[in-house]
């Protein structure tokens, strides 16, 4: 190497050097931090649901604390606790309320467990100092055949018809388009003694898609429950409504007894008088007819003697009435009413007999 090629080999190692003093020079004059940025203030809560749950069946929510610019705020159970966030699950016909604490949240974020038992859709909201937030919708959908709901009147009248509608629910009553397939018929009775229905025997092909309209007439009064019995997977279900009061039909005759079918001349008895309908059923409420009843008491010779008195004398549809009698004979006992427009009371009634025949009575010395 000539003496000038080595020359310019030491200045370009000078010169490197120099840049590298300068260099570390700069270096030791500047100097380094680093900084956090934190979430700012809540803004909303995400809440996530799921799109489809079960009637009654848990399902999961998750509420995440957000800022303005969507940052989760990690540090929300600390910064609020004590205070409780407000959750509502429902629609517009109905919500359920509750509260989670603040303290829940771990990084910002809860999840907890809900369920509806009513059947549509329905949302979740969250509610803290003036932020509200609502989820997406959540249908419920009903769950499987558990029940045939009889809607039945709880008033009806002997004789006359009454409407009855069923319907196919699930657990929770949620009307569910499908029930089980029955074996056969279905068999309707009323509880109660010498009660009787018509139609005894309903056709299973008349409830469709979860629902049936049906028509019933009961001849006896009293209070009682309709009940369905359906056969299907293997075992007899019997359905039941709730009570129906089945009253009396409209006044028809009285029916007249005596304590004693032989009594001694001048010796009180008692003679029992009793207001029913054209099905038997006793009038109960037979004392609020405006009017008289007149009792006559017939021999072979005629009238022998007849009295009036009031409806008002009726006590749960009887009527007691003391008398005697001093001649001897075989008497015959009638009722009729007395000052009764029947008109008034029902255009369709049947036409009454105002002259019954009770049983013969013996008087005797």
């Amino acid at each position: 190497m000539n003496l000038n090629a080595r020359k310019a080999v030491i200045y370009r190692i000078a010169l490197f050097l120099f840049f590298i003093s300068i260099l570390s020079a700069a270096a030791g004059a500047n100097a380094f931090t680093t900084i956090t940025i934190l979430p700012g203030k809540l803004n909303n809560f995400r809440i996530n649901v799921p799109g489809t749950v079960p009637a009654g069946g848990k399902f999961t929510v998750k509420l995440v604390a957000l800022d303005d610019y969507g940052n989760v705020i990690t540090d929300f159970a600390n910064k609020y606790e004590g205070l409780n966030i407000g959750v509502s699950i429902g629609n517009n016909n109905a919500t359920e309320q509750l509260d989670i604490p603040a303290s829940e949240f771990k990084n910002g974020a809860v999840n907890f467990d809900l369920s509806y038992k009513k059947a549509g859709n329905i949302s979740v909201s969250a509610s803290f100092e003036g932020v509200q937030n609502i989820s997406s919708p959540i249908y419920v959908a009903a769950g499987p055949f558990h029940n045939l709901e009889i809607s039945a009147p709880l008033k009806a009248t002997a004789g006359e018809p009454f409407g009855v509608k069923v319907y196919a629910v699930d657990q929770y009553g949620n009307p569910i388009r499908f029930m089980p397939k029955t074996n056969g018929n279905i068999k309707v009775y009323l509880t109660g003694d010498n009660f009787k229905v018509r139609p005894r025997i309903i056709s299973a092909n008349y409830i469709k898609n979860g629902s049936g309209k049906f028509s019933f007439i009961s001849d006896r009064a009293g209070s009682s429950r309709l009940n369905f019995e359906v056969d299907y997977d293997g075992r007899t279900h019997v359905f039941i409504s709730k009570n129906i009061d089945i009253y009396p039909s409209y006044f028809n005759k009285f029916l007249i007894s005596t304590n004693i079918a032989k009594v001694p001349a001048g010796k009180p008895f008692i003679i029992k008088i009793v207001s029913v309908d054209k099905y038997g059923n006793v009038i109960n409420d037979i004392n609020k007819i405006k009017g008289k009843v007149k009792l006559v008491l017939i021999s072979e010779n005629g009238i022998e003697r007849s009295s009036l008195f009031s409806f008002k004398s009726f006590n749960n549809g009887i009527a007691l009435v003391k008398t005697v009698f001093n001649r001897v004979g075989t008497f015959s006992i009638y009722a009729k009413p007395e000052g009764i427009n029947f008109k008034k009371l029902k255009a369709r009634l049947p036409e009454v007999d105002r002259k019954i025949r009770a049983k013969s009575l013996l008087l005797y010395k």
